[in-house]
């Protein structure tokens, strides 16, 4: 018969308490490389740390081969607080944790781990041990991963991918696997990826070989049909293409995150979003040679806040429209965020001939500072004119667009551009908007064409709109 794992550390547990007399060495019940102290066990007799915690009077009792639980308790008889829940928690800890080393990864930056963390993620994800559980890729060690999926669903409710070391991709573009998605993460559900290590998408190989003409690029980190997913400290260097993909969920959130790229990195967008809810976006750096965000169609209730972006080509909603494609973007809120050096500020870009609509856009609480187009909305948007299949006459329908509490500075005299599609953009609300321009002598102006609603307190004057 088998015995259930916790069944079995909580007798082994009682017995310790019970048996102050007892020879048996604590090495032989608590796994060699984690410390209670880490779980709650105090010892109130010694200085502490803000947790809490004594490592000092910990470490004689528990750390020399020869101690035992008896002369534990001599040195502190008359003030030990010992902690069974605290000993299974950290046991259960113990176990819930997949170190990609102990499945084969080095770590050198030279040999391809991506076996190994195939099998911790199997591993884990295979696991029906209770609780988080947490996949490590541990601090000190560089490990080479060419294109790899993590695929759910996960016998856990929540998984924990922990990266504290660095993860850099392939220097030769001839030796990926995979060349739209570097690090996929489909259908996992709970997950969690963080850890304040490093990401390197080694992108420059692909700037170089692809110049202007382009060619086929991996997504450094795209998340497909990941509900409430949440990635937070890390860094994220110098993917071949955009940084991050949001694809598909439903209430993740991103948070503190360090994405860089040179400034004239092709198309290396910083967070792109699709056909997603509920999205968060907060507190993060963000300079890249593209956009520092981008909404694409299918998203809404998308909320961004505590942004530093620059460089880049600012925030945007879109493309919308390519094609003749039928776009939508609703419910979307950008505030507090700032933008240093970057190409536009907040932009909403379509193109002609497309349908559907963006609306209920709200900029709050934006600071510009040497910024070339700081706002601009833009439905006359291509790389190339229209083909005569394409009807010029169709527009993504812009309304219920929101600038409040919007100040800094222009390198140029046009600091807000407004340029709308024969259907026009309805219900424009410029509200205590300040912008002028870096030019000595030169002052701000606005652009508009089809542009209707509302304006107040705000410098340059928008001509269209009412006052």
């Amino acid at each position: 018969m088998k015995v259930p794992l916790t069944a079995t550390v909580l007798v082994l547990t009682i017995w310790l308490v019970a048996s102050p007399n007892s020879s048996c060495s604590a090495r032989r019940v608590v796994p060699d490389d984690f410390d209670l102290f880490d779980y709650g066990a105090v010892h109130h007799n010694t200085p502490t740390d803000d947790e809490g915690f004594s490592q000092e009077a910990f470490r004689e009792g528990w750390e020399t081969e020869s101690t035992t639980r008896d002369s534990f308790n001599r040195g502190n008889a008359q003030t030990e607080e010992y902690d069974p829940q605290a000993f299974l928690e950290a046991w259960e800890a113990k176990t819930n944790t997949f170190n990609v080393v102990d499945y084969g990864a080095v770590g050198n930056g030279l040999v391809d781990d991506t076996k190994a963390f195939l099998k911790a993620w199997g591993a884990m994800c295979a696991s029906s041990t209770q609780g988080t559980l947490t996949l490590v890729v541990p601090k000190g060690k560089r490990f080479l991963l060419n294109a790899v999926a993590f695929e759910g669903p996960c016998r856990a409710s929540k998984v924990n991918f922990q990266i504290q070391g660095s993860i850099v991709a392939p220097n030769n573009i001839g030796a990926w696997t995979n060349k739209e998605m570097w690090i996929h993460f489909s259908d996992v559900q709970g997950l969690t990826v963080n850890g304040g290590g490093r990401i390197d998408g080694n992108g420059a190989v692909w700037w170089k070989a692809c110049g202007s003409k382009g060619c086929q690029r991996p997504t450094a980190l795209h998340f497909n049909k990941c509900h409430g997913f949440q990635l937070s400290r890390l860094a994220i260097f110098n993917s071949p293409k955009n940084h991050i993909s949001i694809c598909s969920c439903n209430g993740p959130r991103v948070l503190g995150l360090l994405i860089w790229a040179p400034k004239d990195s092709p198309n290396t967008d910083g967070i792109d979003i699709s056909r997603s809810t509920r999205v968060t976006i907060q507190s993060s750096h963000i300079a890249t040679g593209d956009d520092c965000i981008a909404i694409n169609s299918g998203s809404s209730y998308i909320k961004i806040r505590d942004i530093r972006c620059g460089p880049g080509h600012g925030i945007s909603i879109g493309s919308l429209g390519e094609h003749g494609e039928y776009s939508q973007v609703e419910e979307v809120q950008v505030s507090n965020c700032s933008f240093k050096g970057t190409t536009n500020g907040v932009r909403i870009k379509t193109w002609e001939g497309g349908s559907g609509y963006a609306r209920k856009i709200t900029f709050e609480g934006i600071t510009f500072e040497d910024t070339k187009n700081p706002i601009i909305i833009d439905q006359h948007y291509f790389d190339k004119r229209p083909t005569s299949a394409t009807d010029i006459s169709k527009s993504v329908q812009v309304s219920d667009i929101t600038y409040r509490n919007i100040n800094g500075t222009c390198t140029d005299e046009k600091a807000i551009t407004l340029a709308c599609a024969g259907g026009g953009c309805t219900n424009i609300v410029m509200n205590n908007v300040n912008i002028k321009s870096d030019l000595p002598n030169k002052r701000s102006y606005a652009y508009c064409d089809n542009a209707h609603g509302t304006s107040a307190f705000s410098l340059p004057s928008v001509p269209c709109l009412l006052h």
